[in-house]
C-alpha cells in the first residue's frame, strides 16, 4: 500500500487502492509498468511509467485530509491518439449497507429527474445506450437523444463538475471535483465489488473521440479529492471542494456586477416569439426606461433574420444585408441599435449557434458543418476545428458587434461543438474545451467590458468555469408557455444549481418574468415568486407598454422586479435531497429583504421566504424561525402580496393551494420599522430611508410617521392602517433620502 492509498484508506475503510491508467485509440487501456512515490511534507509525487517512454506524474498537495492533484501526462517518442486518462479507486466504504450507497452529481436531476441515485441503479434502462426515449425505470424523459449513458457527468449540459459518493444512513462522503477545464472534463463510473465501491475517474475530451498528440506533448489535468461530513445536506456536500475551486478559477465575468442589479428585456418570451419589429422594440424600450428602472438592456431575440424558422443567428451575416428581414427592420440593424441607445437603454442580440440547413451558408458549404442529426435534424453546428470555419465565425462577430454595434449577447444553441462528449470534430488536434476558450474569447474581445454575455441551450447546470466569459446562465426551460410540467422541472433543476452556492461567481438565470399570458393567476404568481425567491430574475419580457398598469399582474410584476439582486445566496429550508418522496424543495429563502441588499439590519426584514406547492392537491407547509436559519425569538411574518402581518415565534403552518405559493418577509418583532416595500431601498435608519430611483412608494411599516421630508422639503403622504401594520404611500421625486419623523 503506497502513501496515497494509506491516506484514502484512513478515511474509507482501510483497503482503498489507487491505480492510474490511460486509454489510446490503438491499444485500449494501458496499465503502468511501475509506480514510484516520493514524499515531501505536505506534498507527494506519484510517478507512473508506461511502455514507449510515457511518463505520468501526479503532484499531490495534502491539507486537512484533502488532496489536490496536478497530473502531467507526457508522451514518449511517438505520436498517439489519446482517448482518456483515468484513475481507479477501489475498496471505498462508508460503514453502512452497500444497498444504501449512492452518488450525487449535478446532472442527476437534469437527466434522470432524481437527486441521489443508488450505486447499483440501472440508469440506462434497457441497456441500449442509444435509446433515450422516456424510460419509466430510468426516469430519463428530459434527456436528449444520445445523452443517457453509464458514464456519470458525460452529458452536454455543462454540470457543476463534481461527484459525491456516500451512504444514505451516514453523513460522511467522498468528493471528487474538477479544478481546471482548459483541456479535460471528468466523468465517472461507480459500481460495487465485494460490497465496496469502485470509482473510476476519467479525464476525457469534449468534441473528439481521441486527442491527437505529437511526440513529447504533455497533457495537464487538475482535480480535487476530499471528504465531507455533511453528505446529508445538499447545500454543504461540495463546500470544501468549492472553497478549493475558488482558489483555482481565473478572473470571472460572472462575478462582476454586470447582471446583478439590473435586468434584460428580451423579445422572445411572454408570447411574442418572432413577432417583432423595430417600431415595437423601440416603443417597449421607451416605456421600460420610464416605468421599469431596473431594466438596462433591450435584447432582440430570434426573428431578425430573413431565413427563419428554425432558429437562425450565427449564419445570418453570411448573407450580407439580405440576411436581415427588411419588413421588421427596414433601415437595418445598425439604425435599430442607434435608436435603442437614444432611449437610454443598451442594445443586445440573440445569436443562435445552429445554422438551418435551408440557409445559403449550409447550402454553399455543407463541409463546414458537424453532422448532428442524432439530436437535431433541421439544423447543424459549425465545425470549429476547420480554419476556414473559424475565419467565418470571427467575421460574423465583427458584423454583429462592429457593423451593427450590439453591446451585449445571448448565445443560444452554441455549445454542441464544445460540450458534446461524442466524436464530432473533423480535426482532433484540440479538444472541445480548447476551442471553447478560443470562441468565447473572440466574443469577449468584441464586447464592451461592461457587457453581459448570457448562455442558453444546451441548458447549463451550474458549471462555474463558464463564468470566465459568461455573466449569467439559463438553467431551465421556458416556463411562461402554460405547461405546468416545465415550471416543476425548472424548480428541480434550479434547486441543484442554487445548492452549490456559487451564484456570486456565475449568475443563475431562470426563464424571464413577465405577465405570463400562458398561465393562470395562481401559476403565474408561482413563477414570479419562484424567480424572486431564487434571485434569478435576469430577464423580463412582454408587451408591457400595452398592459393595463392597474391590473394585478402588472402591479405585482413591478414590485417583484424592484431590486433584482441576481445571484444572491439562496437557501433551501428543511430540504432532504436524499428523500425521493419530497423531490422538490418547498421552501426557498434568502437573508435580506427583497427590496434591499442590506443584511442584518434589524429595522428591515431579516429573511424573505418563498413557500411552494408543486402538487395537484393542497399542501400544508410548516416552518419556524429555525427553518430559515434564525435563532429562536419573536418575529413578525408579513405576506408580501396581501400585506398582512402576524406574530411568528414558533412553528407556523400555511395551507398552499395546488400550484400555489406564498412570499413572506420575516422581521424582528422588537426592532422592526419597515416590513415591506415596492421600490429598491439602498439604506435605512430610524430617521431616514434612501431610495434608489423615482417612483410611487408603498411602504408597510410598524407605525405611521408624523412627517416625511425629501431633502428638507415636506413630502405629502397617506397612511392606512392594516393588519398589525400601516401602509404609507407617497411619491419619491428622484433618487435620494426621505427623512422620517
Amino acid at each position: 500500500m503506497n502513501k496515497i492509498e494509506e491516506i484514502l484508506s484512513a478515511r474509507h475503510g482501510g483497503a482503498v487502492t489507487f491505480r492510474p491508467f490511460f486509454s489510446a485509440e490503438e491499444g485500449g487501456r494501458t496499465e503502468p509498468q511501475s509506480i514510484r512515490i516520493t514524499e515531501g511534507g505536505e506534498t507527494l509525487q506519484l510517478t507512473a511509467l508506461y511502455p514507449d517512454g510515457i511518463r505520468d506524474d501526479f503532484y499531490f498537495t495534502l491539507k486537512d485530509g484533502e488532496l489536490t492533484c496536478r497530473r502531467l501526462f507526457r508522451l514518449g517518442g511517438q505520436e498517439r491518439d489519446i482517448c482518456e486518462l483515468g484513475v481507479e479507486l477501489n475498496g471505498i466504504t462508508f460503514g453502512g449497507e452497500p444497498g444504501d450507497d449512492y452518488f450525487y452529481h449535478n446532472e442527476n436531476p437534469r437527466v434522470y429527474e432524481k437527486m441521489s441515485i443508488p450505486v447499483d441503479y440501472d440508469r440506462v434502462g434497457s441497456g441500449d445506450l442509444k435509446d433515450t426515449g422516456f424510460d419509466e425505470q430510468a426516469g430519463n424523459r428530459w434527456a436528449d437523444p444520445g445523452v443517457v449513458c453509464e458514464r456519470i457527468g458525460r452529458s452536454p449540459y455543462q454540470p457543476f463538475p463534481a461527484i459525491l459518493l456516500s451512504n444514505s444512513k451516514k453523513k460522511t462522503g467522498l468528493v471528487h471535483g474538477t479544478l481546471s477545464q482548459k483541456l479535460f472534463y471528468h466523468n465517472y463510473l461507480v459500481s460495487h465489488e465485494n460490497g465496496r465501491i469502485r470509482l473510476d475517474i476519467f479525464s476525457g475530451f469534449k468534441g473528439v473521440g481521441a486527442l491527437h498528440c505529437a511526440p513529447g506533448r504533455t497533457l495537464t489535468d487538475e482535480w480535487y479529492l476530499g471528504t465531507t461530513d455533511h453528505a446529508d445536506d445538499l447545500e454543504l456536500i461540495f463546500q470544501r471542494y468549492t472553497a478549493e475551486l475558488r482558489r483555482h478559477l481565473p478572473p470571472m465575468y460572472g462575478a462582476t456586477k454586470i447582471n446583478r442589479d439590473n435586468m434584460v428585456w428580451g423579445s422572445w418570451n411572454d408570447g411574442i416569439f418572432r413577432d417583432i419589429s423595430e417600431e415595437m422594440l423601440v416603443r417597449e424600450a421607451r416605456f421600460l426606461k420610464e416605468h421599469f428602472p431596473a431594466v438596462r438592456w433591450i435584447q432582440v431575440d430570434d426573428g431578425y433574420a430573413a431565413n427563419v424558422p428554425p432558429a437562425h443567428g450565427l449564419g445570418m451575416p453570411y448573407e450580407g444585408e439580405a440576411g436581415v428581414d427588411p419588413r421588421k427592420f427596414p433601415d437595418g440593424l445598425r439604425a435599430f441599435t442607434d435608436k435603442i441607445r437614444e432611449t437610454g437603454l443598451r442594445p443586445a442580440v440573440w445569436i443562435g449557434g445552429f445554422c438551418p440547413k435551408h440557409t445559403p451558408i449550409f447550402k454553399d458549404h455543407p463541409e463546414w458543418f458537424i453532422n448532428y442529426d442524432y439530436r437535431v435534424k433541421s439544423s447543424a453546428p459549425l465545425d470549429v476545428s476547420l480554419p476556414e470555419v473559424r475565419a467565418y465565425m470571427e467575421h460574423a462577430l465583427d458584423v454583429f458587434f462592429g457593423d451593427y454595434a450590439f453591446e451585449g449577447m445571448k448565445h443560444d444553441f452554441w455549445s454542441y461543438a464544445f460540450e458534446d462528449s461524442h466524436n464530432l470534430l473533423k480535426n482532433n488536434d484540440a479538444s472541445g474545451y480548447e476551442w471553447r476558450a478560443w470562441w468565447l474569447g473572440e466574443i469577449r474581445r468584441r464586447l464592451p467590458a461592461d457587457a453581459y454575455l448570457q448562455t442558453g441551450c444546451d441548458i447549463v447546470m451550474g458549471n462555474p468555469f463558464l463564468g470566465e466569459y459568461f455573466t449569467n446562465y439559463r438553467y431551465g426551460i421556458d416556463i411562461g408557455s402554460g405547461n405546468w410540467d416545465h415550471v416543476k422541472t425548472n424548480f428541480l433543476w434550479g434547486a441543484a444549481c442554487f445548492a452549490t452556492h456559487t451564484g456570486d461567481l456565475f449568475v443563475p438565470n431562470s426563464d424571464s418574468v413577465g405577465l405570463f399570458p400562458g398561465l393562470n393567476d395562481t401559476e403565474a404568481m408561482f413563477c414570479l415568486n419562484y424567480c424572486l425567491a431564487s434571485h434569478s430574475m435576469v430577464e423580463i419580457a412582454g408587451r408591457l407598454s400595452e398592459a393595463d398598469p392597474e391590473s394585478p399582474r402588472f402591479k405585482t410584476l413591478k414590485k417583484a422586479v424592484c431590486n433584482p439582486n441576481n445571484g444572491q445566496e439562496v437557501f433551501l429550508g428543511g430540504y432532504n435531497y436524499r428523500d425521493s418522496r419530497n423531490l422538490i424543495p418547498r421552501i426557498l429563502y434568502f437573508r435580506t429583504p427583497h427590496f434591499c441588499t442590506g443584511e442584518n439590519n434589524p429595522l428591515l426584514p431579516l429573511r424573505t421566504a418563498g413557500l411552494f406547492n408543486i402538487e395537484d392537491e393542497p399542501l400544508k407547509i410548516t416552518f419556524s424561525p429555525e427553518t430559515l436559519g434564525l435563532p429562536a425569538g419573536n418575529y413578525l411574518l408579513t405576506n408580501v402580496w396581501s400585506n398582512e402581518t402576524v406574530p411568528f415565534h414558533a412553528a407556523h403552518t400555511v395551507e398552499v393551494e395546488p400550484h400555489g405559493s406564498r412570499l413572506f418577509a420575516v422581521s424582528c418583532a422588537e426592532k422592526a420599522m419597515l416590513l415591506d416595500a415596492n421600490m429598491r431601498i439602498n439604506s435605512c435608519t430610524e430617521k431616514a430611508v434612501e431610495f434608489d430611483y423615482a417612483g410611487d412608494a408603498e411602504l408597510i411599516m410598524t407605525k405611521a410617521p408624523s412627517r416625511l421630508l425629501f431633502h428638507g422639503a415636506p413630502l405629502p403622504f397617506k397612511a392606512e392602517s392594516g393588519k398589525n401594520n400601516v401602509k404609507v404611500t407617497f411619491r419619491v421625486p428622484r433618487r435620494g433620502i426621505v427623512a422620517l419623523e
